[in-house]
Formats: structure tokens, sequence, C-alpha cells
């Protein structure tokens, strides 16, 4: 991570001292969840309850159009990939965020699907998509992997690559994996929603803290999933997390549909995937991203604020920068029209270059 150096962040200590500041930050942020889990889970109860009843009489967010084609991509470990496709023209490809599925941009493929090749993938371990036998080892860079397979196998060219929060991540990944030489023939231009190009908190010591606590969060996942989900609130939870992903004036229906995107994420994707978001940092390689880039970002996004797309905007050579007043981290949801007429302008903007 930025800021790390060998003797440790902002003059401190990486020995047995700072071992034991790792260890009293991470026990310390435990506690502060634990206590404001306890503070809120009976409303989170309630507010989760009166959401589902007011979604019973709203429109269905994730309906897809009806002449999407569902393709099986097989990966070079066995894996095996959903991706839907609609529409014929100037390719737009898109990658959802963490605990999500291609469904999420159902509103993309309706709205640009009639004049682009819409491409939108379930990411390894989500949606109807299964990972091989490498699992998740690799983190994004597997996940950036498979989105240079489903490149290679759709035979897409001179894309607009766009993706949303974790789906932001793996298209940077995969912008700093792949040979230039293919990166630029596969991808003429990006879009990055709600997302960060790192670290996700500007303190000392967050890569060390990473590794402290990321094998002990995981452990404690696969806990919860070995006694079975339903052991602990954990849908009250998921659904405040999705709540918290909205801005101001969210429907119901959004809401309960993110809801169940994230139940219907397998614990154990989460559990291999979590780490490397919250910890990912690529700010050092973004410079020589040098392909024209959207950047889009909700003035009410409480998961990756506003700063991480300033930032982002700064650091790439060729951004442009849109904020949403009021919209949180859905703006494919929150702002589906203004989202989808952004990324048809930059799809035109990109497509004659090669």
């Amino acid at each position: 991570m930025s800021g790390a150096t060998a003797a440790g962040s902002a003059g401190r200590p990486v020995g047995r001292h700072g071992v034991r500041w790792e260890l009293g930050a991470g026990l310390g942020a435990g506690m502060v969840a634990a206590v404001g889990w306890s503070a809120q889970h009976r409303m989170v109860r309630a507010a989760r309850r009166s959401a589902a009843r007011a979604a019973a009489t709203g429109t269905d967010p994730l309906a897809m159009p009806a002449d999407v084609e569902h393709r099986r991509v097989v990966t070079d470990d066995g894996g095996s990939l959903h991706v839907v496709v609609r529409g014929s023209g100037p390719p737009v490809v898109l990658l959802h965020g963490i605990g999500l599925s291609s469904a999420i941009w159902a509103g993309q493929l309706h709205d640009l699907g009639e004049e682009h090749r819409v491409v939108a993938v379930d990411l390894r371990g989500h949606g109807e998509s299964q990972p091989g036998s490498d699992g998740f080892a690799g983190g994004l860079r597997r996940l950036a992997a498979d989105v240079r397979q489903v490149l290679a196998a759709l035979s897409v060219e001179h894309a607009m690559l766009v993706g949303h929060s974790m789906g932001g991540m793996v298209v940077l990944q995969y912008m700093a994996e792949v040979p230039p030489a293919e990166r630029h023939r596969r991808v003429s231009g990006l879009g990055l929603v709600s997302t960060t190009g790192g670290p996700l908190l500007p303190v000392p010591g967050w890569a060390q803290l990473g590794k402290v606590v990321s094998p002990l969060a995981a452990q404690g996942l696969v806990l919860v999933d070995r006694l079975g989900v339903e052991a602990l609130p954990s849908s009250d939870l998921r659904w405040w997390t999705g709540r918290l992903a909205f801005g101001r004036g969210a429907e119901p229906a959004q809401v309960a549909a993110t809801e169940q995107l994230i139940r219907a994420t397998p614990l154990r994707t989460l559990t291999a995937l979590i780490a490397d978001v919250t910890f990912f940092d690529l700010s050092h390689l973004l410079p020589a991203v040098d392909l024209p880039t959207l950047v889009v970002v909700g003035s009410h996004d409480h998961l990756t604020p506003a700063r991480h797309a300033v930032a982002l905007a700064a650091a790439l050579p060729a951004a442009r920068l849109l904020e949403l007043p009021g919209a949180g981290h859905m703006p494919m949801l929150e702002r589906r029209g203004q989202l989808s007429s952004e990324l048809y302008g930059m799809a035109a903007a990109v497509r004659g270059r090669r």
C-alpha cells in the first residue's frame, strides 16, 4: 500500500510494538462494530420489514430485457462464467460489485442494448458463475484473468469497459495485468462507477492492518458458514449494508433488489474477496492508465465516498469526473437514466479509438 515503508508508516516501527499496535487496532475495530451492531439491530429488523412490504408493490429493477442471450465461458481452471449479452454494435462490458451480479445492470441492458452490444458478466462466485479449481486464489487478479478470457471468448474488441465498486477495481487490475497491445485491442475506454484506486482508508499502517485482520475476518466468516448463515442475524446485516449503499430518496424496490442479490451470494465468495476489496491499492499505477475514462460517484456514497472519485480522476491522465447529487453507491439503480446516458456518450466518444 502507498505510504508503507520498511521502517513502518508515519515513523511507527514494524517490530514487536508495531504488531501490538496492529492487533490493538483490529480488536478496537471489532469492538466498535459489535457495539454499533447491538445498538442498531432492532432498528434494522423493523426497517427491513418495512422495505420488504413497500417493495412488494414496486416494479422489479432487476427485470432483464426479454431478448437477452445467456452465454457460458469456461475458464482456464474449469470455472463457468455466466454472461448476459444484448444487442449489436460497439461493445459495452459491465462488471458488478461484490455481492451483486449481472442483474444489477438490467437497466443499462435495456437502455444501451438498442445500439450497443452490451455484455454483463457474473464475476466468479456471483450470480450463476462458478469458480474453477483455482477457487479465489489471487483474489481480484483471478477475477481480472476471468474478464480477459470472457473478452477473448466473445471476440470483444475496442469496448467500453465499465466497473462498479469491486468491478471497478477489477477493471483497474485488468489494466495492470494485461499486456498493453492486448488491452488496447480489447478496450478503448473505461467507466469507473462508485469505486476507488485505493487505499480505502488513508490511514497509517492500513496495509499492515490488513495482513493481521484479513485472516481473522476470513476465519470468522468460515465459522459462520459452517454454523449456517441463519445462526447469526446475517440477513439483517446484509440488509443494512444494502441500505447504506443508497442516497437520499432511495426507492424501496431498489433497496430490496440489492438485498436480494447480496443474500444470494455465497458466504464463501464474500469470505474470499472482502479483504482484497478492503485493502485494494493500485494508486501507484493509475498515471499509466492512459485510456479515456469516465469516473462516476454519488455525492451521498457512504461506501466509497466522493474523495475516492476525485483522487481517481486526478491521477488518471484522461479522466472526466461526474458527481451525481444526492445519489449513493448504486447509481445504476438510483440514477439509471443519467448513468445510461453518460455511458452512451462515453462509448460514442471512444468508438473510433484504436
